[in-house]
Order: C-alpha cells, then structure tokens, then sequence
C-alpha cells in the first residue's frame, strides 16, 4: 500500500515526526479524512512500515525519567512484523515556571 505524502499545498489536520528508541515513525492526517497515515520504523525490530488507521488516543500508564508513573494521552498501533504495541505519546506543553 503507497500512501500519499503531504504536499506544500495540502491541508493537515495533525502531522507528527518522532524518533522513539531506534524506530522513526512520522504521522499524518489530512483535513477532512477519517483515516491517519503511518509510516515507521519498528523501535522493537527494525521493520519499515506502512499503515492507516482510525486516529483514536487512548490512556496508558507510563515510568517517567523520576521513576514515577503517570497516565498520558497516547495513539497507539502495532508493527506489521513483529505485532507490538507501538505507542505515540501526547505532546504536552508545558506551562511557565514560577520565579
């Protein structure tokens, strides 16, 4: 399956491109359309990959550098290869510091 890259002209509701481990994943999702477009590079086992899919967050549990657990926002698919959970975490904004 080719999927159609974005153009200069073209109208993006979310594009994302992320280094996560040793994969690469970039994410995006035209204006109007229901579907995302996938296209990575396995952090589990290197496999390079295509995909589509309905863009729906869930909430999973994640260990931050502290060792804390907190719950995030995520999209999450599987690689074609090997089947494991690949998960795209929110980006959050963080708010000013206080002096």
């Amino acid at each position: 399956m080719a999927l159609r890259k974005p153009q200069a002209g073209d109208k993006l509701a979310y594009f994302t491109r992320r280094a996560i481990g040793k994969g690469k994943i970039m994410l995006w999702r035209f204006e109007g359309e229901e579907l995302t477009n996938v296209e990575y590079t396995c952090p589990h086992c290197g496999h390079n990959g295509e995909t589509q899919q309905v863009f729906e967050e869930i909430k999973i549990t994640i260990t931050d550098e502290k060792g804390k657990k907190k719950r995030v926002r995520a999209f999450r698919f599987q690689c074609d290869k090997c089947s494991k959970n690949i998960d795209i975490v929110r980006w959050t904004k963080k708010g000013r510091k206080k002096k």
